[in-house]
């Protein structure tokens, strides 16, 4: 019965986020929903005690989300620009991983190397629905959009890769190159090809449906939406990624041809109109989850007797490794897209002020989101040994703060760098229309 309230309170919060967003033109939904998580957190008596298992969590929440944003992935932009959106996917968050795990690590030594590798990975994928539903003043050209997609498709999977490995070292205090090195590729390569399979048995099926003339909607929705949980299930019993396998199957289904009819042209509007509801709510529950998390992550700092000081205490073992995470992810960020971009434009004139601003407007719409709260919850509470995983809490406090204050520099700061020209064309339409009305 607790499971079912809480579920009831976040569906609600997301309805009323929903209701509340044409109010609110210059704050994106996700803020809008976070702030709905810390209101249900301190007025609704709920069971805060209560968490979901990490393997559901990643089957409920990042499967679907990833096979959406595979199957509505643009491949010709992506194919264009991979080696720009593979060196942000892949190289970028190996890098973050290990800053971040060095550099914690070192400012708060009680949080153990893996674990904050552990954070490091989490923090490495980046949020293509919280950029989509930030303020709409926001202007990107067709190479960032291209490069923020893709790299959002695929840095969720080395992101999560990254993070279970981190988190396998940090239970059981040991760690092998070698057989990290050989499991990898055993999850990594036979992730995909899991989910090749999985992709091609299921357009095969949706094809064989076809051929005896059963165009049915109903089942053609369920049954995509089925794909994902199945995928990653599949993948998850044979031991590799689930991850990687939802991905290769979303891209495999949107390559497939799809004859033209109006059949297919109806089963489409179908299959887009549920999954972006489906993707909605879900990434809706998951911010206001964060919203109800960011004040119990925090609460420890707040009772701790260690300091004599509240305002000190919370300075000291929140705020100040917060900011310095969140400068680091962005700093890192930034110098890798501008060197990036440098070499992209090395043959094109150029400006150096411009190259700046566009590759800070890049690195500033890439937030953290939904998918970084979800591998973040999912670290356990015990180790091997039985003891209560090191700061588990105050970990899941710095990912919660990275993503609201990302969340916050692309709501307000991307807008001041590339606004969109909304406002140019309203008044070149109010100009047209007097000019007509003058003639008349």
């Amino acid at each position: 019965m607790a499971l079912l309230e809480l579920a009831i309170f976040l569906l609600a919060a997301v309805l009323v986020s929903a209701v509340l967003e044409p109010f609110l033109p210059r704050v994106s939904l996700p803020l809008v929903q976070m702030l709905l998580g810390i209101v249900i957190y301190f007025f609704v008596a709920l069971p805060h005690s209560l968490s979901i298992d990490s393997g559901l969590f990643l089957v409920l929440f990042i499967a679907p989300l990833l096979f959406d944003e595979s199957k509505s992935a643009n491949n010709k932009l992506l194919w264009t620009n991979r080696s720009t959106i593979l060196g942000l996917a892949i190289g970028l968050v190996i890098v973050l991983v290990l800053c971040i795990g060095f550099t914690l690590n070192l400012l708060v030594p009680s949080v153990p190397l893996a674990a904050a590798f552990a954070l490091g990975a989490a923090l490495g994928p980046t949020d293509s629905v919280a950029v989509a539903s930030l303020s709409k003043d926001i202007k990107l050209n067709s190479r960032q959009t291209a490069l923020l997609s893709g790299e959002a498709l695929l840095n969720d999977a080395s992101g999560v890769v990254s993070f279970q490995f981190a988190i396998a070292a940090a239970i059981t205090g040991s760690f092998s190159l070698a057989n990290a090195a050989q499991s990898f590729a055993i999850s990594f390569f036979g992730g995909i090809a899991v989910g090749l399979v999985v992709g091609l048995l299921a357009v095969l099926a949706l094809g064989a449906i076809r051929s005896y003339g059963y165009e049915s909607i109903t089942v053609h929705v369920v049954f995509e939406v089925f794909t994902p949980f199945i995928t990653f299930l599949a993948a998850e019993h044979f031991g590799t990624s689930g991850i990687l396998a939802v991905v290769a199957a979303g891209l495999l289904i949107a390559l497939m041809p799809h004859k033209p009819t109006p059949a297919a042209a109806r089963l489409k509007l179908a299959s887009n109109s549920v999954w972006e509801a489906l993707v909605f709510v879900i990434n809706g529950v998951v911010f206001v989850m964060l919203g109800m998390q960011l004040p119990k992550a925090v609460m420890p700092s707040w009772h701790s007797s260690e300091t004599s000081s509240l305002l000190l205490c919370v300075l000291v073992k929140a705020v100040v490794p917060l900011l310095l995470v969140t400068a680091l992810v962005v700093g890192v960020r930034f110098l890798w897209v501008l060197v990036m971009e440098r070499a992209h434009r090395s043959s094109k004139p150029r400006t150096g002020g411009q190259l700046i601003r566009d590759a800070l407007v890049t690195t500033l719409s890439g937030p953290k989101g939904a998918i970084t709260l979800s591998i973040i919850m999912t670290i356990p509470f015990t180790l091997s040994t039985g003891e209560a995983f090191p700061q588990r809490d105050n970990l899941i406090f710095l990912a919660s703060g990275v993503i609201l204050c990302t969340l916050l520099l692309a709501n307000f700061v991307v807008p001041l760098l590339a606004p969109k020209e909304q406002a140019d064309e309203r008044d070149e339409q109010a100009v047209n229309a007097a000019q007509s009305t003058t003639k008349i």
